[in-house]
């Protein structure tokens, strides 16, 4: 089986920012973490792009998200504070895909990367994973770069960079491959101080 991806991307009002950063750092992220198959858990901030907020959940495969102990969690069993403040949220989306590229590698460490570049390929061909991975290699202070497909059929690239990078860069790198990215969105590590 490969390994599975769940990537969640959501901003509250600005009202709810500070309790909408508390209930993830203290409540969501770590119960998700904590669940049979989630072997990392990330946040990251958005610098180039919208929504604000990314969660990258890696996954030992996508039926993680189908065990006994996800579902006591999720859905209609979610935590009260998690009821009260993910419908408040907006631009909300929900990723489940499996890697492949490059076989079973986690994602770096927040710790060793400066940018995270999210692109989303809708419709990409089967021979666009190849494309995508020659266009990377002009690509300065790339660490990693994963690929997924989704559910629906579309590639997502997730590109770990050393540096910041500007969003005009990976846009001419990464735009005119796999038939074009249609979201391409830059986040740097979250750290709450």
């Amino acid at each position: 089986m490969s390994k599975g991806l769940l990537l969640v991307t959501m901003e509250p009002p600005a009202a709810l920012e500070e309790e909408f950063n508390d209930w993830y750092d203290s409540e969501h992220l770590p119960q998700r973490h904590r669940l049979p198959g989630f072997e990392s858990a990330s946040r990251w901030v958005c610098v180039s792009g919208w929504p604000r907020w990314l969660a990258i959940y890696d996954l030992s495969s996508t039926a993680a998200l189908d065990t006994p102990e996800y579902t006591a969690v999720s859905g209609d069993n979610s935590t009260p504070w998690s009821k009260r403040v993910l419908p408040r949220t907006i631009g909300r989306r929900r990723i489940v895909a499996e890697q492949i590229h490059p076989g079973d590698d986690l994602a770096c460490s927040p710790n060793e990367i400066a940018r995270l570049c999210v692109a989303h390929f809708p419709g990409a061909r089967e021979d666009a994973v190849d494309e995508l991975l020659r266009a990377s290699t002009a690509l300065d202070g790339l660490k990693q770069l994963r690929v997924y497909r989704d559910m629906a059929g579309d590639l997502w690239s997730l590109a770990a960079f050393t540096r910041p990078v500007s969003a005009a860069l990976v846009d001419e790198v990464l735009g005119g491959t796999a038939d074009g990215a249609k979201l391409i969105n830059l986040y740097a590590p979250y750290w709450r101080t």
